[in-house]
């Protein structure tokens, strides 16, 4: 058994983790039965429009659905991209529905006639879906917006789904729930987590992950630097072998751990990337820890790989004795930014 490590969770943040299948079923179940306007033009392009914990469901699905047809890309900024045209379903995800970016980004759409699709708990979204008339799918649970991943992240692929964008349904979606909620009854990701969490006492972290987990590795990052205030970063395959690997030559390398995301989907040429990548890291004195879970399907594999990163991050808060919940700096930037 692993060092017990004790968490100062005064806000249940690891009700929250164990949560999450419970929180993507609902998600589905609410939101499938809901209608949903059908745009009135074909679609052959997505913008998933969101920022921190709610943003990286966009992630998430654009790297899900890659492998299809249809163009799905993410936005993360005021404003639209110049690209989007009438084919273009703009999609707003925001736990608060208050987000200034998001929130100007739907008001851009919205004047050009666009059709605009949202996932909120309410706020100015909500209004103004309600003043606008586009399809609103409203979450109903009380948390930290990244602690929400399970309701954002399923009631976005319940959407692309009802939309018929993606080529997806019940039972995929469900079968890879039920990987999920086998790992969460047997408690199969705790204990290690813990291990890895003492690993990174006093280092920084360095995620790397070849697509498709490259938005579960920025997943890791937020939970990093949100849960356990700890700076972090993630690196891409195979793009880290043109420049990051010459960038840890002066590096402190007792300062720096890397953990290797691994992906029974990748590419073949970057699954040997990586075996190659440890041997250049050892001479150097870097460690890298490579993670892996068993997974039937890609859908599965993310879900896995998202909870083990969310016990990490609330275990590593646990060893630099901090509550995961607060995000002081956050908030005060949103705070200031009123102001101006």
């Amino acid at each position: 058994m692993a060092e017990q490590i004790v968490v100062l969770d005064e806000s249940k943040m690891e009700s929250k983790i164990r949560e999450f299948p419970d929180q993507l079923e609902k998600a589905w179940t609410t939101h499938w039965i809901k209608d949903v306007a059908a745009p009135s033009v074909p679609i052959n392009k997505v913008l998933i429009c969101g920022m921190g914990g709610s943003g990286i469901a966009g992630q998430l699905a654009k790297e899900l659905f890659s492998d299809q047809p249809i163009l799905i890309e993410t936005w993360a900024d005021y404003g639209l991209p110049g690209w989007i045209d009438a084919h273009t379903a703009i999609i707003a995800v925001s736990y608060s529905g208050d987000t200034e970016e998001t929130v100007d980004a739907v008001k851009n759409a919205v004047e050009k006639k666009l059709p605009v699709y949202a996932i909120t708990s309410g706020g100015k979204l909500k209004e103004l879906s309600e003043i606008n008339g586009f399809t609103c799918l409203e979450i109903n649970y009380e948390s930290p917006p990244r602690a929400a991943i399970g309701w954002l992240y399923g009631s976005l692929i319940t959407l692309l789904a009802k939309l018929k964008v993606v080529n997806f349904n019940e039972k995929l979606f469900f079968n890879a729930l039920d990987e999920l909620k086998a790992a969460a009854k047997n408690d199969t990701f705790p204990e290690k987590a813990e291990e890895v969490a003492i690993l990174l006492n006093n280092k920084v972290p360095l995620i790397v992950a070849a697509k498709p987990l490259t938005a579960v590795a920025n997943r890791w990052v937020t939970q990093l630097n949100e849960n356990s205030k700890t700076f972090a970063m993630a690196a891409d395959m195979p793009e880290l072998c043109h420049n990051t690997v010459v960038g840890v030559d002066f590096s402190i390398p007792e300062k720096l751990s890397i953990l290797q995301l691994e992906s029974s989907y990748a590419f073949s040429r970057n699954v040997a990337r990586k075996k190659i990548l440890e041997k250049v890291l050892a001479t150097k004195d870097i460690p890298a820890v490579p993670l892996s879970v068993s997974s039937r399907s890609l859908l599965a594999e993310q879900l896995l790989m998202i909870n083990f990163g969310d016990w990490l991050s609330f275990y590593l808060a646990g060893v630099y004795g901090v509550d995961p919940s607060p995000v002081e700096a956050i908030n005060t930037l949103k705070e200031e930014l009123k102001k101006v």
